[in-house]
């Protein structure tokens, strides 16, 4: 049968093993420490500089009865031994519990940080323990999006060739002074199309390049 409107458990994350303690401590430290550091600064003198609080400790002792006395709070609990190897089995987890203390706001994530425990004269079989609990802070890790900068496209190797539309009164050199600045080089542009303008017309082949007519389409290399 319940004693008190208190109940305190312990529990992994996963809720899958519980302890009620059986017997409720007398008394129940909650401490919120802090992390600040002094300075002395030459001529100014000490200064502090505050940190962010440090995580809370809840210490408390008392003892796994072994057998039922009007102390323990339930029926049902677990036998001495089996509790305290309990706790050492989570303690060496290194996995993160849950303390809960009925009736009160104590509903926080805690690791061990100490546990000792003694079987001492009186009630033969009781095992007295005292339990350190630190707040257990879970640490998210911030995803940073980064931006790959996208890969220039590279130049094309074989650049696109020009064109010339022939336009009346156009000549070869006039076309070679226009794209080379020489019109001596006229035979740049006639060897390019000699082909097409031999078949076009073909005087060509005495007069190289000076049979081109309107809309021929020529290459300018």
């Amino acid at each position: 049968m319940t004693k008190s409107v208190y109940e305190i458990w312990l529990s992994t994350a996963d809720n899958k093993e519980r302890l009620r303690l059986p017997v409720l401590p007398s008394s129940l430290g909650l401490s919120i420490g802090n992390k600040n550091e002094s300075i002395d600064i030459s001529n100014l003198g000490e200064v502090t500089v505050i940190q962010d609080p440090s995580p809370k400790t809840v210490q408390f002792s008392s003892f796994f009865p072994a057998k039922s006395t009007p102390l323990v709070e339930y029926s049902s609990f677990p036998k001495p031994w089996e509790a305290i190897q309990r706790i050492e089995k989570w303690q060496k987890s290194k996995k993160p519990l849950r303390l809960v203390v009925t009736k009160t706001k104590i509903n926080i994530p805690v690791s061990i940080d100490t546990f000792n425990y003694s079987e001492e004269g009186g009630s033969v079989g009781d095992i007295l323990y005292d339990l350190s609990l630190k707040e257990y802070k879970f640490v998210s890790v911030r995803k940073i999006k980064v931006k790959v900068p996208k890969k220039p496209k590279r130049p094309n190797p074989k650049p696109k060739p020009r064109t010339h539309t022939v336009k009346s009164g156009d000549t070869l050199w006039d076309l070679a002074r226009k794209y080379y600045g020489n019109s001596l080089e006229w035979r740049k542009i006639w060897n390019a199309n000699k082909p097409m303008m031999v078949k076009r017309d073909k005087r060509n082949l005495k007069q190289p390049g000076h049979w081109i007519y309107p809309q021929q389409r020529l290459k300018i290399p």
